[in-house]
């Protein structure tokens, strides 16, 4: 379980409320708009995501998420209830959504009632993902957040069943598992615990509540931050959720200032279609968010999706083939840090006689992978490497980067060369070119693709050896 808490918490902050001990409110910073802001009523069932380099926000337009601290799913499922003085009726928030706003550093979703507003603001930084609930009301209401603990290691990692929601004095919610060396905290200010049934009731699952009053006239000017941390040690939990606390405002300036700066060092473009340019912009904002921290490596994974009652958020996990494709666009627009670091973490699986990784799972240093049929079950990527070296060079003129990595091109290429065994020059098609299980039984013993890229693949090769003089 080396690399299992590669990430120390998750942080979602909440509106509202009086303190436990430990943590204080946050004074409300501005959230500032942006020329990309993309503005329109939710869609009720259509997803969105906020992702970052160490965890991810991923839900319904309605506003119902689920909370990675990759590669570990905190929570799922969470929904909002309000109750009002003096109004009688519950109102379960979640169908009140009205309005999606999407900057680059954050996702915004707000409820609007006519008692109240509730504004969802989502965001990652460097230590992980965010959300931040901002309340104003005519009167005195009390807001339920019920969700489900989930405590799960991304797939194919085992897991340890539902985890046990205890409720600490401090104010904060324990979950743990049959795993001793797996725990997360869950703390909101003065919040209260919802249904904990005592031990001598029939068993039943209960999503976790955390209770929270709002008063208008104490709180409309703070951020009260709901915290979520997990660790091996159980007992050190508290701490680093006051720590979160105190970094807030400073988390959120973080990603503020990483994205007003983002395209001072990225190529874009102006043309008469401002439609055009700003979706232009997005495109590389969402390449960019792809990337993920594995350890001390950075790599790209393709792409979310909202995990449900699985533990694998969509394919989020790092793809050879996906990965070398996008390059393409991540050398056209000038981020040649991010493609050395996705070439780096491909080099650094290559196999000892040259293939390059087909999938490789958040997840794969917690299981024997290497005895799973996933991380060399493509055929396209080895090829595409040696063509991504070679863009790389034209599109940055750094050749230095591959001279450091002439030998992993040269078996990459040597590799292609070995699958050749009717000896008409055609890379073979071995191993397909992903989704092995969804092959019929006989694979063809060439393919279109294949052979396209291998053609290719043997003019760079040829390029690079000129450039290298060898």
């Amino acid at each position: 379980m080396k690399n299992y808490f590669r990430l120390s918490g998750v942080a979602l902050m909440l509106g509202g409320g009086l303190l436990p001990a430990q943590l204080r409110p946050v004074p409300k910073f501005p959230l500032p708009d942006s020329p990309m802001t993309i503005r329109q009523a939710p869609r009720e069932f259509e997803p969105f995501t906020v992702a970052g380099e160490s965890g991810a926000i991923i839900g319904q337009q309605n506003g119902s998420f689920e909370a990675w601290a990759f590669p570990l799913k905190i929570l799922s499922h969470l929904r909002i209830t309000a109750e009002m003085q003096d109004y009688p009726v519950p109102i379960e928030l979640n169908q009140h959504a009205a309005l999606i706003t999407v900057h680059p550093a954050y996702t915004s979703i707000t409820y609007s009632h006519a008692a109240m507003t509730v504004k969802q603001h989502m965001f990652t930084s460097s230590a992980g993902a965010m959300v931040l609930f901002e309340i104003s009301a005519i009167r005195p209401l009390r807001l339920t957040f019920r969700f489900t603990p989930e405590l799960l290691r991304m797939w194919p990692a085992p897991n340890f069943g539902r985890p046990n929601a205890e409720w600490v004095k401090a104010g904060y919610y324990l979950l743990h598992t049959d795993n001793a060396g797996v725990s997360a905290a869950i703390g909101m200010p003065h919040s209260t615990p919802g249904t904990l049934a005592p031990y001598q009731e029939r068993p039943r699952t209960f999503p976790v509540e955390m209770n929270l009053a709002f008063d208008p006239k104490k709180d409309s000017d703070s951020f009260f931050p709901l915290l979520m941390t997990a660790g091996r040690e159980s007992e050190k939990l508290g701490n680093r959720l006051e720590e979160l606390n105190r970094r807030v405002a400073s988390l959120f300036q973080e990603t503020l200032q990483r994205y007003d700066r983002f395209f001072d060092t990225r190529l874009w473009v102006e043309t008469p279609d401002a439609d055009f340019d700003k979706a232009m912009r997005w495109a590389v904002v969402a390449v960019d968010q792809c990337r993920v921290r594995f350890g001390q490596e950075t790599g790209m994974v393709a792409g979310f999706y909202a995990s449900a009652d699985s533990a694998r958020p969509g394919f989020a996990w790092f793809f050879g083939r996906d990965t070398l494709w996008t390059l393409y666009a991540i050398h056209a627009y000038g981020d040649f840090g991010l493609s050395r670091q996705a070439l780096e973490f491909l080099v650094r699986r290559q196999r000892a006689d040259g293939k390059i990784m087909h999938e490789f799972s958040q997840s794969a240093d917690l299981v024997d992978w290497k005895s799973l049929p996933y991380w060399y079950a493509s055929a396209d990527s080895t090829p595409l490497l040696v063509m991504a070296f070679e863009d790389y060079l034209n599109t940055s003129g750094d050749l230095a980067f591959v001279r450091r990595n002439w030998d992993a091109i040269r078996r990459a290429y040597a590799f292609t060369r070995a699958h050749d065994s009717d000896g008409d020059g055609i890379y073979e098609n071995t191993e397909g070119t992903g989704w092995v299980e969804s092959w019929p039984s006989g694979m063809p013993h060439q393919e279109v693709y294949l052979a396209a890229l291998d053609a290719q693949s043997a003019g760079s090769m040829a390029r690079l050896a000129a450039a290298m003089r060898d």
